[in-house]
C-alpha cells in the first residue's frame, strides 16, 4: 500500500514540475543559416527564439578566430534577432549565443553551420 502511495505522489510530482521546467526557459526555435546546415555565403546570422528573450551575446567563429558582427545588446527582450556580420569566410562556422528570458534564466547555446561557395544552398544571405 505504502508504495502505491508513494508512486503516486511521484507522478503527482512530475506532473507538476515537468510543465514548469518546460516554460521555465525560452529555448532557440530556429537560425538562419539553419544548424547543421551548408551554404553558399552567409551575410547575417538570424536566431528566432519560442518567445521574447534579451540576446545578450552572439560570437560567431570561425575556428579560432572571431568573426565581426554588428551584433549589439537590445535592452528590450524580443523574439527574433538579425544580426549582420559581411565577412564570413567559407569554412565551418560556429555560433555562441547567450540570452536571457523572461523568467531571469540565462540560456546559452551553440550552432554550426558551413560556408561552401559551391554549395547550391543560398540560405541565409
Amino acid at each position: 500500500m505504502r508504495f502505491k502511495s508513494t508512486f503516486r505522489f511521484m507522478a503527482l510530482l512530475t506532473a507538476l514540475i515537468v510543465p514548469l521546467a518546460i516554460h521555465a526557459h525560452t529555448p532557440l526555435k530556429a537560425s538562419s543559416p539553419a544548424a547543421d546546415s551548408t551554404v553558399a555565403r552567409a551575410t547575417a546570422i538570424e536566431v528566432e527564439f519560442n518567445g521574447p528573450v534579451r540576446l545578450v551575446r552572439l560570437q560567431v567563429m570561425h575556428g579560432e578566430t572571431e568573426v565581426a558582427t554588428e551584433f549589439a545588446v537590445n535592452p528590450e527582450p524580443v523574439t527574433a534577432y538579425r544580426v549582420a556580420a559581411k565577412n564570413i569566410p567559407a569554412g565551418k562556422i560556429t555560433v555562441e549565443w547567450a540570452a536571457i528570458g523572461a523568467d531571469g534564466h540565462t540560456l546559452t547555446d551553440t550552432f554550426s553551420f558551413t560556408v561552401d561557395p559551391a554549395a547550391a544552398n543560398v540560405a541565409g544571405n
